[in-house]
């Protein structure tokens, strides 16, 4: 077909080309172009986690480079199938294509010739950095490379030696590479080997490597929804409804009219079985697949399964083990919402078939457009899996711990086994012995954020945080010891200590427990440089009131701040400072009758400039008083 395309012909010749001809092909006679102005373009696309052709506008440089296709040897002109305004917002040039594909398969490969530091690699078009972290990380959750603790800023840093301990291929991620195909797939077909099913695996390789094999129904799909049941045999994957559909198809030839009754794209379903050969043959020629092993048939009707030697949880385990990065917990089965690792969300789709298991891997994960400005996130294409399964083959990324938690509904502290994928939580179990370290630090946190009220953390105990931490602020020389947000939740939980009830919490007098923050020196200077009140001329001490934050907008210590009426101020010679002398105290005069009226922190200076300006107004309205 090559060799017709470019041979002379008497008869007008139509030359149906790929974007590839935009550069490396000149056919002699060419005289007219027609661009329809899109191509093909592999991208990573994030809902499968893979790397899929997306059909996108090419750049205007990629526009000029197909014009120039017609007139070489001869006059020629090009029709562009777009407007000239929309040519105008056409990117100029192509994006490299290192840049938006998923750089997975790249990084085992680079792995595998000793290049540790894939992030650092000479890249002739250098992708973002977060990509390689990226693709590196999926690695490490497959089990391709061992795991990698380093940032990049730690990579530069560390010697040779330790990275190639901490950073190399595993036994799993040299089979990988004998495998020409992403990761997720390779990875499903190590596994695949070893519990022979690998024809099965490739299957859902094939099914889930392209566009989507059953068309997503609308509401007046009834008639489509109701045939498609027959698929729906099993509540253990969603791929198993693929394959029933796939096979069903294939039974009929692909024939468009009867794939359509059921909502099946019969194009896709060519694909997938063009995909599905390729695989084996790939298989085939590594010798992963063993001569025992059952073929995927063709079946007699929608009901009927893909048979063969092993159970359906070898093939689930396979799937699990692709996609283990998109592991999802249900938070319960009356719900459809999921949290996945790296604290994301999600919500199962309701046409999925894996409806009553708690933990599932989703091979699909969209973002479409919520209520108001977020996003919902879809997980689609579900496999049920078991903890055990986890347990058994990535047993590297699961820690157990003991946690004590608050119970807000028992206002009580319990001791909780936590067992995390990487950091998403996947099993609990409660226990009977609490730690008293545990629950002390349990409820002090439950304390700080607002679960229950501490009647005796009250406004002596604040006023004792707020007088340190201006201390702190003032004079940092004295070294005072800051009550910062983990100074207090370290006092508290000692204070709380054994304490398993809120109860038992909201009974315990606080000040003395945050004294001992400090050192008995300390407290006993305290009340020197940050005293409770200050002595006044007419013999009484005023209360002063300390502020919360130590220092104001502008960076300076708070002062605190003291209220007293104007006329009681004339005997005052000096402003009143805390602070060995460096915090003026703030103070609000007040008029007869207790109200307000400015705030000054330097007396001498008020009497003798804005003093005389409210003499008057105030001699009227306050006969009565005495006023200098």
């Amino acid at each position: 077909e090559q060799d017709v395309a470019f041979a002379p012909n008497p008869l007008r010749k139509i030359v149906v080309a790929t974007n590839v001809a935009e550069t490396s092909v000149t056919i002699d006679g060419i005289r007219h172009v027609v661009d329809s102005g899109v191509a093909r373009v592999a991208r990573y696309d994030a809902e499968r986690g893979i790397g899929t052709l997306f059909i996108e506008p090419i750049s205007r440089a990629s526009a000029d480079q197909r014009k120039g296709r017609a007139g070489r040897t001869a006059f020629g002109d090009c029709w562009r199938l777009w407007t000239e305004s929309g040519h105008l917002n056409r990117p100029e040039r192509n994006t490299p294509e290192i840049q938006r594909s998923d750089l997975a398969e790249v990084v085992l490969l680079l792995h595998s010739l000793g290049i540790k530091r894939a992030v650092e690699f000479d890249w002739l078009d250098k992708p973002e950095a977060q990509a390689v972290e990226r693709a590196e990380k999926l690695l490490v959750m497959l089990g391709a490379l061992k795991d990698l603790r380093f940032t990049n800023d730690d990579l530069r840093a560390a010697s040779g030696d330790e990275l190639e301990t901490k950073s190399d291929l595993t036994p799993i991620g040299r089979q990988m590479l004998r495998l020409p195909m992403h990761p997720r797939y390779s990875r499903m077909l190590v596994e695949a080997a070893k519990r022979n099913c690998v024809r099965a695996a490739a299957m859902c390789s094939a099914l889930v490597s392209g566009r989507d094999l059953l068309q997503r129904l609308r509401r007046e799909d009834k008639h489509i929804a109701e045939a498609r049941e027959l698929f729906e045999a099993s509540q253990d994957s969603d791929f198993f409804t693929l394959m029933r559909a796939f096979q069903y198809a294939k039974k009929a030839n692909f024939n468009f009219e009867t794939c359509r009754r059921y909502g099946i794209n019969a194009q896709v379903a060519r694909q997938v079985d063009q995909t599905f050969e390729q695989i084996v043959g790939i298989a085939e020629r590594e010798r992963l697949v063993e001569r025992r092993e059952s073929k995927v048939e063709s079946c007699d009707g929608p009901k009927s399964t893909v048979q063969g030697p092993t159970s359906d949880d070898a093939l689930l385990r396979c799937i699990m083990a692709g996609f283990i990065d998109q592991l999802c917990v249900r938070r319960d089965l009356g719900t459809l919402d999921c949290d996945l690792t790296e604290r994301r969300q999600g919500t199962l789709v309701r046409e999925s078939v894996v409806q009553n298991a708690n933990l599932f891997v989703a091979a699909t994960i969209r973002e479409v457009p919520g209520r108001g400005p977020d996003h919902l996130t879809l997980l689609g294409l579900a496999t049920g899996v078991k903890r055990e399964w986890v347990a058994e083959m990535f047993a590297q990324h699961l820690t157990a711990t003991i946690e004590h938690l608050y119970d807000r509904t028992h206002k009580r502290v319990a001791a909780v086994k936590l067992v995390r994928f990487v950091d998403l939580v996947i099993h609990h179990e409660h226990q009977r012995e609490v730690e008293p370290e545990g629950s002390g630090r349990a409820l002090a946190e439950a304390a700080r954020r607002g679960y229950f009220e501490l009647p005796l953390l009250n406004h002596e105990a604040k006023q004792f945080i707020a007088r340190v931490n201006l201390v702190c602020a003032a004079l940092p020389e004295l070294e005072f010891p800051a009550f910062d947000e983990p100074a207090i939740l370290d006092c508290l939980a000692r204070a709380f200590r054994g304490f398993t009830l809120a109860k038992e919490a909201q009974g315990l007098h606080l000040k003395e427990e945050l004294a001992r923050h400090l050192a008995s020196e300390q407290v006993t200077w305290l009340n020197e440089i940050a005293p409770l009140s200050i002595p006044w001329p007419d013999g009484r001490k005023l209360k002063l009131l300390y502020q919360e934050k130590p220092l104001d907008e502008d960076g300076e210590p708070n002062a605190p701040e003291v209220q007293v009426k104007l006329q009681e101020c004339f005997a005052l010679k000096e402003h009143p400072h805390i602070c060995e002398g460096k915090v003026p105290v703030k103070l609000w005069l007040a008029s007869p009758d207790g109200k307000r009226l400015e705030a000054t922190f330097n007396w001498p200076a008020f009497r003798a400039n804005s003093y005389p300006k409210l003499k008057p107004a105030l001699q009227r309205k306050f006969p009565a008083a005495l006023w200098v």
